[in-house]
């Protein structure tokens, strides 16, 4: 059995935490999203409330799936909460067979951010949500694919994302 686990800020916390992800994965996973997500995550933008599903490849530090969203600690120090775990490949149709259970995380993240649990609590409730049995045969994922719930994955390259990313955050637009 698969679980996921999470790295990021919670309300119900103080600072960082992170449960059930590999140091290895965290690492090149917190600079990323560091230099490429955090400022799209800021409060009052549209996005503020967008989760971002993903698929990274053994190119983009992986194999791993899951969900990135706008959180903050106690403090208010905003950064976004992954919730991922690692299938035994990288493929497309991720995308499409594991679809419910990407939904699941997303709630579940939702819940942990808008501060309904800490991280013991959320921890807790990833045990109910392990990676599903299926079998992925799609085309491999070498780098990144990037999509939402609402629009379909797009292939991305880490180390230039900035283009694929405005198709999610487009600039200029506020919450309102």
């Amino acid at each position: 059995m698969i679980l996921p686990g999470f790295f990021g800020k919670l309300p119900a916390m103080g600072d960082f935490v992170t449960r059930g992800l590999t140091a290895s994965f965290v690492g090149p996973w917190d600079r990323w999203i560091t230099r490429h997500l955090v400022h799209r995550f800021s409060e009052g933008s549209v996005s503020a409330h967008l989760a971002l599903r993903f698929i990274l490849g053994p190119e983009a530090f992986g194999p791993m799936t899951g969900v990135v969203m706008a959180s903050a600690d106690r403090a208010g120090r905003r950064f976004p909460l992954t919730i991922a775990a690692a299938p035994p490949i990288a493929s497309t149709d991720i995308a499409t067979l594991a679809a419910d259970w990407l939904e699941a995380l997303e709630a579940a993240g939702k819940s942990a951010s808008d501060g309904e649990m800490d991280g013991d609590g959320l921890a807790a409730r990833l045990v109910s949500l392990p990676y599903p049995a299926i079998t992925a045969s799609g085309d491999p994922v070498r780098r990144m694919a990037l999509w939402t719930g609402q629009c379909k994955a797009i292939e991305v390259d880490p180390g230039a994302p900035e283009s694929a990313l405005r198709h999610f955050f487009p600039e200029g637009l506020e919450a309102g």
